[in-house]
């Protein structure tokens, strides 16, 4: 999971070149004037954007290096926005990969000999993620565009995007050290996956005109021209992808497609590789699989409406992600106010769970609490910014204050509190699995001063987690989408059912209609038709809420163990929990209590911090809701027992992709976050919504097809239990 940096040198001219290729990452001519030559110009971007007629652009790219094609891309489409504020596409995608990532240093230090792009530099650099394979999801809102950045080798990570069947790339750049020095890179696997992705006259450009990339390309089914290069290099090639061969598609007209450009020094050439050559792309590729097939809806649109029901934070998340992509929204939640259920708890501890090994757990919860700290780091922003507009309006320009905020990043310590425990953190930290800047190991000397307690422990400390109030987080969440104009709030709304037509039964004889609902309801789900054939797992939890107290109120980080404990809000900290399976009671009990203290002594067992607190009873129970693998469960919701006989050829060994996809469905589901919600909610609300727009999806294949709605189904449909 640990991604290796790569090694890089500087030249004269201040270009990085890599240490291992022993080639450049961009041109000593110019490197943005190659990559508008090369990619923006190549793929006839600002033509294709101003005649596109659908909400988002996707861009793919076979090596980020520095992320420079990134940025020119990112700084055109600002500019194409600016000039066209009411057009039709709204969004760009750039979905990228990189097997050895530059240290945030190096790309700073590269990327400072291009002014013009500071304000995009800037930008990357604040959000530029640490090295671990897999997806990261970057939000440049400013520019209105997203950045998956897949760190990792590129034939295992293509084979992992999750692709509609129509394609799910516009535009590849192609780019990536040159064949001659990374021949790895350029192989059939490589445009296989081109093919699988790309759309039906999906472009490219790219800087080679080595014959092996003209006949990889041509071999799958593009279409290359060959076109004047760049600085010294005589010749490049760009294309289109043809479905179907040329002759069988007599709409395809490639003067339109990629028009070439001319230059001060000459014209285009617009010699074709021979029709002989080129090749219709095999269908297979392109198969979804059955049913983990996340893309069986038609995408929603501007006009949709979505109905979300729920209180918590997995609604709140999901209707922030909706709204800024420009969906009406309209919330429904069965009390007067938000949070009442597990997302009422005062404080919550976020950090992720991970264990030595790169399980699909590990990673997934390693992923999506990458993501939501960036994510809660934006909230918090965007409602200071917004309170401190207010403010200015009505007094003295008073600025929000940390405890107003009710959260604090002051990182996680996990103790070493007995022998196996111990054995359990040595094997993660000897196995070198992940980045030291997500966990490491400190000594007992650095406990205590990263605690300020006394401490006598060793143990692993996360530096990215903390503490959070899920109830102002649900409320900060939900105040930035009404900021859309987008959401509309209707409280005393309980869920009761809805139909294939899209009405929304509430009680009391109330309806909503909807093109699509999506049912965030918590531990509500329990006992509800629609999750009638999933396997629900809820589980109560409380939490003590103890005043703070010597020695106690000097604790500067949350601290864990069996449990955990906080630092102070509002005088009081957060110490739990327990876990009691199929119990739907949210009254708090003085024997869960006792508990709670009991699991602290122990596991604090060598200081006296437990004994000496006083507790004045003071606590909070809820309901989690969780599944019987312990994942979350995102996707469409349908009756799966009647659904799984047609999935019946799976328990005799047939393949995925010979089975068909599941059916459309007007309901989805964010649910079963269990007691992880603070770090899996947001990104899972934005693979939800990602999902119901058609846009790129931020996590692999296999951890998406382990939250999948359909999973449990599958599993026993492969076991032949009917």
């Amino acid at each position: 999971m640990k991604s290796k940096h790569a090694q890089v040198h500087f030249n004269e001219n201040g270009i990085p070149i890599a240490d291992h290729f022993d080639d450049v990452y961009f041109s000593n001519d110019s490197g943005i004037n190659e990559t508008q030559h090369v990619f923006i110009k190549g793929n006839d971007l600002h033509q294709r954007w101003a005649l596109w007629d659908k909400p988002h652009f996707t861009i793919a790219e076979t090596g980020f290096g520095t992320g420079l094609n990134f940025l020119v891309a990112m700084h055109e489409f600002k500019q194409f926005r600016q000039a066209n504020p009411h057009h039709p596409l709204k969004r760009l995608f750039f979905i990228t990969t990189e097997k050895y990532p530059l240290p945030k240093a190096d790309i700073q230090r590269a990327l400072s000999t291009f002014p013009s792009l500071r304000a995009e530099t800037e930008a990357l650099i604040a959000l530029y993620p640490m090295g671990l394979d897999g997806c990261h999801r970057l939000h440049f809102t400013a520019f209105d565009t997203t950045l998956d950045l897949w760190i990792g080798d590129v034939h295992q990570l293509l084979g992992q995007w999750h692709s509609p069947e129509e394609g799910l790339v516009d535009a590849w750049f192609l780019d990536g050290f040159a064949p001659s020095k990374n021949p790895d890179m350029w192989t059939d696997a490589l445009f296989s996956q081109m093919a699988r992705l790309s759309k039906n006259d999906t472009t490219f450009g790219t800087f080679t005109a080595a014959g092996i990339v003209k006949r990889g390309l041509a071999n799958v089914g593009f279409v290359i021209n060959k076109r004047a290069g760049f600085g010294r290099k005589r010749d490049m090639l760009t294309g289109y992808f043809q479905l179907t061969s040329a002759s069988e598609n007599e709409n395809i007209n490639l003067e339109t497609v990629v028009q070439p450009s001319p230059e001060p020094e000459r014209q285009y050439s617009t010699q074709s590789v021979p029709k002989a050559t080129q090749k219709k792309p095999s269908q297979k590729w392109r198969l979804p699989e059955g049913p983990y097939y996340r893309y069986s809806n038609a995408p929603l649109k501007e006009d949709s409406h979505v109905v979300v029901v729920g209180s918590g934070l997995a609604a709140a998340t999901m209707c922030l992600a909706l709204t800024k992509r420009d969906i009406r929204v309209t919330l429904c939640f069965d009390g007067d106010s938000l949070a009442q259920g597990a997302s009422g708890n005062p404080q919550g501890g976020f950090y992720p769970q991970l264990h030595s090994e790169a399980s699909i757990a590990s990673r997934l919860q390693a992923h999506c609490f990458l993501y939501a700290r960036d994510y809660y780091d934006s909230v918090n922003s965007n409602i200071q910014l917004q309170t401190s507009t207010e403010t200015i309006t009505k007094a003295n320009d008073k600025k929000p204050t940390k405890e107003e905020n009710k959260y604090d990043f002051c990182g996680v310590i996990q103790l070493r509190f007995n022998d196996k425990v111990g054995v359990r953190q040595a094997k993660l930290v000897n196995d070198d699995v992940w980045p030291s800047e997500l966990i490491r190991h400190v000594d007992s000397e650095e406990v205590r001063r990263i605690a300020g307690v006394d401490l006598p422990y060793e143990g692993l400390f996360i530096p990215k987690g903390g503490w959070l109030s899920p109830p102002q987080l649900v409320s900060d969440i939900i105040d930035l989408a009404k900021t859309t104009g987008k959401l509309t709030l209707k409280p005393n709304h309980c869920y009761v059912s809805h139909t294939s037509d899209g009405d929304v039964e509430f009680t009391h004889g109330k309806s909503i209609k909807a093109d699509h609902v999506v049912l965030a309801l918590g531990a509500g789900a329990v006992g509800t038709d629609a999750f009638d054939s999933l396997p629900l797992r809820p589980v109560r939890g409380q939490v003590e809420a103890i005043a703070s107290q010597q020695p106690i109120d000097a604790l500067k980080t949350v601290l864990c163990h069996k449990g955990y404990m906080t630092p102070a809000m509002e005088g009081r900290h957060a110490l739990g929990s327990t876990y009691v399976k199929n119990d739907l009671a949210v009254e708090p009990r003085e024997e869960e209590s006792e508990q709670n203290l009991a699991t602290h002594e122990q596991a604090l067992a060598n200081t006296d911090i437990v004994s000496q607190l006083k507790h004045d009873g003071t606590a909070r129970a809820a309901t989690r809701l969780g599944s019987p693998d312990h994942q979350p469960v995102v996707g469409a919701l349908h009756n799966f027992k009647t659904l799984k006989q047609e999935y019946a050829d799976l328990g005799v060994g047939k393949p995925f992709q010979q089975v068909s996809t599941l059916p459309q469905s007007n309901v989805s589901t964010l649910s079963c976050l269990g007691s992880r919600g603070l770090t899996t909610a947001p990104l899972l609300a934005e693979v939800l919504a990602s999902t119901l727009l058609r846009e790129p999806l931020p996590l692999n294949n296999d951890l998406l097809n382990a939250v999948n709605t359909s999973r449990f189904m599958v599993r026993e449909a492969v076991r032949g239990e009917f």
